[in-house]
């Protein structure tokens, strides 16, 4: 572990040692396990987590972040988002991450106000604060903190901790709300969301580690990581063949690979 993470860590328990007691909004993704561990750690019975599930989130992906939570003896909150009720969100304009994290921030206020919990985190960490963020400031704005940007936390950081923590999630990919899959300005249907979900967990089956199912009309446009491209092209056949009963007209291997955002 490079000489700067024990001194940057250090800080860290220091910011949430600040706030007292803190509830950690949390996905299962990587960034918010540590946070919520490190947490856990610090403040003890004054830290919670809170998993808000709907139709943006991967089922595969609420039931990953269940079962880390009661292996890390995590104290978990679930509610319920219904972020497609608002028409506004539904239209998927640019500004959609703002919109969400308003509707998300008010749900986890009113559980750590519930629980007696001062503060709210989420697991946005230092290199996630440049490019287009709309969320960010939104989030900031309604109170919500980000210790590892308080304490100079990076992605290579946040998983160097999880190995001295043994969070064998350490390396696993990053994910994104469904919503990422459908270009802005394209109204986002509960029905193809769930054909979505389902699209990727057929990839992720064929033994991908990265996968996004980019949706253009009735195309359906994989990106994945480059170690796994050789795979998905193996299996091509029982790909497409899937993803056409899923109701896509044209099934692409997109060359370029995963790239985050690349919607945005």
């Amino acid at each position: 572990m490079p000489e700067q993470i024990p001194e940057r860590y250090t800080h860290l328990r220091t910011v949430i040692r600040n706030k007292k007691s803190l509830l950690v909004s949390y996905s299962g993704g990587i960034d918010s396990i540590v946070l919520a561990v490190v947490a856990r750690d610090v403040l003890g019975d004054d830290s919670a987590c809170c998993l808000i599930t709907g139709p943006l989130l991967p089922p595969c992906e609420e039931n990953t972040a269940r079962s880390i939570a009661a292996r890390e003896n995590l104290r978990l909150f679930v509610r319920e988002s219904h972020i497609l009720e608002n028409p506004a969100f539904r239209m998927n304009p640019k500004n959609r991450c703002a919109i969400c994290k308003q509707q998300s921030a008010r749900i986890l206020r009113e559980v750590a106000d519930e629980h007696g919990l001062v503060s709210i985190a989420d697991g946005t960490n230092a290199d996630d604060i440049t490019g287009y963020r709309p969320g960010y400031e939104t989030g900031r704005a309604a109170g919500i903190t980000h210790p590892f940007v308080e304490a100079g936390i990076t992605k290579d950081d946040i998983r160097a901790i999880a190995r001295m923590h043994s969070i064998p999630e350490y390396a696993k990919p990053s994910a994104s709300c469904l919503a990422t899959r459908i270009p802005y300005d394209e109204c986002l249907d509960p029905q193809l969301l769930v054909r979505i979900a389902r699209a990727e967990e057929v990839i992720f089956a064929a033994g991908a580690q990265q996968v996004r199912v980019r949706v253009h009309g009735d195309v359906a446009r994989i990106e994945t990581d480059p170690e796994s491209s050789e795979e998905i092209f193996a299996r091509r056949d029982a790909i497409s063949r899937a993803l056409h009963t899923l109701g896509f007209r044209h099934v692409t291997l997109d060359l370029d690979g995963f790239t985050s955002g690349s919607m945005d």
